[in-house]
């Protein structure tokens, strides 16, 4: 048994690690691996290396005793060779019958804040723009939304519902413009992610609107930079310190007992933050 773990991170966006959610998540990761006297070591994505380097020739030239995968692309031939050798592998947010998944718990994420927007401030007329559309996360959030407005009695219009991208400032930019520019605006915008509301909330600066009197939104994630923000960003926080924790412990049990995952998943709870974007609608309006 050996003590070298590879960490693939890699996504369509090119974020790696300036992406504030996984960099949060390989960090909690490596400060419990290391402690346990694992070496961590980067698989390199490049294109060019990739052609004579696979993903799966890297494992083998390293010897690395497991694999840890907390962001990429996942339907791509290349990754999905992983997930057919005899490696350990752990992911984050995606299953796979021969790894162990450790998810946030998206679904009652979402159901938290729409509750609190529909609910507790009474929002009817509320929007959603979604993420990646092959992401299997953004599919699950979406699908709440619209399960959960159906169960509390809002009534999800389809010209609310926009399809953009995790992380894509600019795209948010143009789905809010498009949804600001309706002739019934919503009232509160559900936006993909806290870093992709930034092109949003910009919209509704430059528009002089005040938040939350003239237009609410909220995010997900809950981001190191939230806190900078004023008002407040509403947002579901991840639990980060905890996935980074337990995908390294059941990694390092997968290695220590010597077999590859069984497509199990670990769910961590979510935290809804309120904070000071999400505005009160009059019964009565």
């Amino acid at each position: 048994m050996g003590n070298r773990i590879g960490i693939l991170l890699s996504d369509i966006l090119g974020a790696g690690l300036t992406h504030d959610l996984f960099l949060r998540i390989v960090d909690s990761f490596k400060n419990y691996a290391e402690s346990e006297k694992y070496v961590l070591t980067f698989l390199n994505a490049a294109p060019r290396y990739m052609i004579d380097h696979t993903f799966v020739d890297q494992v083998k030239e390293g010897d690395l005793s497991g694999v840890f995968i907390p962001n990429a692309t996942f339907d791509l031939p290349e990754v999905q060779a992983l997930f057919k050798t005899e490696i350990p592998i752990v992911t984050i947010d995606y299953k796979n019958d021969n790894a162990v998944c450790i998810s946030s718990d998206n679904d009652n994420g979402i159901k938290d804040l729409v509750n609190y927007v529909c609910v507790e401030k009474n929002h009817k007329n509320v929007a959603y723009i979604s993420g990646d559309p092959e992401s299997e996360v953004a599919k699950l959030r979406l699908r709440t939304f619209k399960s959960t407005c159906e169960e509390i009695g809002v009534t999800v219009n389809p010209e609310y519902i926009r399809e953009s991208r995790f992380r894509d400032i600019r795209d948010v930019t143009r789905k809010t413009e498009e949804l600001l520019n309706l002739p019934v605006p919503p009232t509160c915008i559900f936006f993909p992610d806290d870093y992709s509301a930034i092109g949003g909330i910009n919209v509704i600066h430059n528009r002089g609107l005040e938040v939350p009197k003239d237009i609410s939104y909220c995010g997900y994630d809950g981001v190191n930079l939230v806190g900078l923000w004023d008002p407040q960003l509403a947002t579901v926080v991840q639990d980060t310190d905890t996935m980074g924790i337990t995908a390294a412990r059941e990694l390092i049990r997968l290695i220590t007992e010597g077999r590859t995952g069984d497509g199990s998943e670990i769910v961590v709870p979510t935290k809804l933050q309120v904070g000071h974007t999400v505005g009160q609608i009059n019964t009565q309006g």
